[in-house]
């Protein structure tokens, strides 16, 4: 059985005076590390991983990856698992297949962290399984000592990996004008029971909080949520960080109205934890937060009301695809780059961690990749928050020169 443990509660995630680390984008490492970018995998994204045998330990093993790169909670890879994507790829018995792999997802996910804990448990932290990235022994500065940190599969205090569920989007990522005819033509209870059922098989195999990733409406949210709230497990609601309308346009500046909404889903019940943003540009994500930060007496409400800030951008340049309209069917992620400015020439990710420091400083206290980052990315934030705790230059929408140089001014060396 799932652990029922709140998040807010457990020793490594305690909700005043720590930081969660979650881990990095899935679908964009299992494509580097061999998955097939075929006809499938453009209909159903990331669950190409899911419905092939023989990539499961690959999935395993990325999930591996990021545990030991220093992620404290990481996330079932079930994103393209969405009723729009496999009702195209196997109209036969779509319903089934979503329900199985689903439930697969979380199952390989809670064995990569049995397994990356026992190596753990039987080694030792410094021996690291040859080829994964070196563990990460962070000493947090003197007066810190209430602040948890994962090194290497254990947060510092003992406290275990958690395994969040994914509930993506039902109709697609970036798209409010698809949700919004979905909701149009189909009602509210196809999606609040499709969540539901979504819901029931990641419990099903073994997850300990669900979180609701890249919303493209606070209706969507607010679904999701009523589709999952009577589980009995804690709840993480991310919205897609730009906020667009159906003209995709984005709207940062309304991050504290879903706030509110948010606020009153957990007054009414919902286990909610976490509220944030993500899959979106770094910049965008800074721009909420700072929204949030700046409306009087929202920040304290969100505390009182134990609800925690989540934020994990995107390290690649997508915003000319999602300005215009995603469309899986268009994904090539050979030709997805990353931002250099965020992933330095050493491809080691600082200038993204500045961004997250950033993140920190405006009050999210739940932190991690998406998009275009990797386990390298989750290795830099560890170390960058271990090595720098205390409030980051606000740097916003920088130039790529100033960002350069706060970058060179804050390097930190891969082996510590």
């Amino acid at each position: 059985m799932p652990s029922q443990t709140d998040l807010s509660t457990n020793e490594s995630t305690r909700a005043v005076g720590s930081i969660l680390i979650l881990d990095g984008s899935m679908g964009g490492q299992l494509c580097l590390d061999g998955m097939p970018q075929d006809d499938l995998f453009r209909k159903i994204w990331s669950a190409r991983a899911l419905v092939d045998e023989s990539l499961h330990e690959l999935v395993v093993q990325t999930h591996r990856r990021y545990i030991c790169a220093g992620a404290n909670a990481i996330t079932t890879s079930n994103y393209g698992v969405q009723p729009s994507y496999y009702a195209k790829a196997f109209p036969d018995d779509w319903e089934h297949r979503m329900l199985h792999d689903t439930a697969l997802a979380a199952k390989l996910a809670v064995r990569a962290r049995a397994l990356e804990c026992r190596r753990i448990d039987e080694t030792g932290d410094e021996q690291v399984t040859k080829g994964d990235i070196r563990s990460v022994y962070c000493t947090l500065h003197e007066g810190s000592a209430d602040i948890p940190l994962v090194v290497s599969g254990r947060s510092a205090d003992g406290g275990d990996v958690r395994v969040l569920g994914s509930l993506p989007p039902l109709c697609e990522s970036h798209r409010t004008d698809l949700f919004e005819a979905a909701l149009k033509e189909r009602g509210e209870d196809f999606f609040v029971s499709t969540y539901r059922k979504l819901a029931a098989s990641l419990l099903e195999g073994g997850v300990d909080a669900f979180i609701l990733e890249t919303m493209n409406t606070w209706d969507e949210a607010r679904l999701a949520i009523h589709g999952c709230r009577d589980f009995g497990i804690p709840i993480i609601v991310c919205m897609e960080g730009g906020l667009r309308d159906q003209m995709h346009v984005p709207h940062p500046e309304t991050a504290p109205e879903i706030a509110y909404h948010v606020i009153e889903e957990k007054k009414k019940g919902a286990p909610i934890e976490a509220f944030g943003f993500n899959c979106a540009p770094p910049e965008f994500i800074t721009s909420c937060l700072i929204a949030i930060e700046n409306e009087p007496g929202l920040s304290k409400e969100l505390r009182t009301y134990g609800v925690r800030i989540a934020a994990y951008a995107n390290c690649n340049d997508r915003e000319h695809v999602h300005s215009r309209g995603f469309n899986v069917a268009d994904l090539d992620a050979s030709s997805t780059k990353v931002r250099k400015e965020l992933t330095g020439t050493d491809g080691q990710y600082h200038g993204y961690a500045i961004f997250v420091r950033e993140f920190i400083e405006h009050g999210a206290t739940i932190v991690g990749g998406c998009c275009g980052s990797n386990p390298e990315s989750i290795h830099m934030i560890v170390q960058s928050y271990a090595a720098h705790h205390q409030p980051c230059a606000s740097i916003g929408m920088e130039s790529e020169s100033r960002l350069a140089s706060s970058v060179n001014a804050s390097t930190i060396p891969l082996g510590v």
